[in-house]
């Protein structure tokens, strides 16, 4: 069963991961990994962002500036009690991690999906992210009529948890200002880090984690390639190769 409900599951080391999911989405994208790495001895955290923590079909509009201000208000708790803190991104909460590592000390970073751009096809003309700059302050909401899981029992198991059936194009538009802003800093980075990307991901672009890997300054670094999953991977087919690549990342 999943559950789209903020959680806090306490380890016995002195290591914890916060853990960031994705737009439009909620922890229950992450609920499966987090009970892995805590089962490791890893305390493990996940939160709803402001504007996705209220239930309703309708996603609500709201900015990454609130998003991040939560995310590092958890983070900034979790570093008073351990003594390193690593962040485990998905998609747009690979933005918010990669944002908040370039401003405060954290351990490894682990990056799935991250977004640096969305997928595009031939038919679509123009990048996406210029129709949702132009038409979408015309169209507010998109309807959303499935998540991009492959599997189909999980991809049911999702949709009963999360909240949304409409994706907000503001809120899109935000984190589309906050890849903008971080994108341009990678080479600030010296973290370890480990990029896990599917190359059937239909949401964002797959090249996505060879430009975060190579812009990155990173000497510990590696990418860590699917080929079954779709964009959700940490619910999908090859889910249980995801968790343990993180795992053995994370406490290597």
């Amino acid at each position: 069963m999943l559950e789209n409900k903020s959680f806090l599951l306490p380890g016995s080391s002195t290591h914890a991961c916060l853990l960031l999911h994705g737009l439009g989405g909620g922890v229950y994208e992450m609920q499966w990994l987090g009970e892995h790495l805590n089962g490791l001895g890893l305390t493990v955290q996940s939160v709803l962002y402001p504007g996705h923590d209220t239930q309703g079909k309708k996603m609500p509009r709201s900015r990454w500036q609130d998003w991040y201000a939560h995310i590092l208000e958890n983070y900034l708790t979790l570093s008073k009690t351990y003594e390193k803190v690593s962040l485990v991104g998905f998609s747009t909460g690979c933005l918010l991690g990669l944002n908040l590592a370039m401003q405060q000390p954290t351990f490894k970073l682990v990056m799935m999906a991250p977004y640096l751009g969305l997928k595009h096809e031939w038919y679509y003309g123009l990048p996406l992210e210029m129709y949702i700059n132009t038409l979408g302050y015309v169209i507010r909401d998109l309807p959303r009529l499935r998540l991009p899981i492959s599997d189909p029992s999980t991809e049911k198991l999702a949709r009963n948890a999360a909240f949304f059936s409409t994706f907000n194009l503001d809120a899109v538009r935000s984190a589309i200002e906050l890849m903008g802003q971080v994108q341009p800093k990678l080479s600030s980075l010296s973290n370890p880090m480990l990029i896990v990307q599917s190359h059937k991901d239909t949401v964002v672009d797959p090249a996505s984690a060879s430009i975060l890997y190579q812009q990155i300054s990173s000497t510990d670094k590696q990418i860590f390639w699917l080929k079954d999953s779709d964009h959700v991977i940490t619910l999908d087919k090859e889910r249980n190769d995801v968790f343990r690549a993180v795992g053995e990342f994370l406490v290597g």
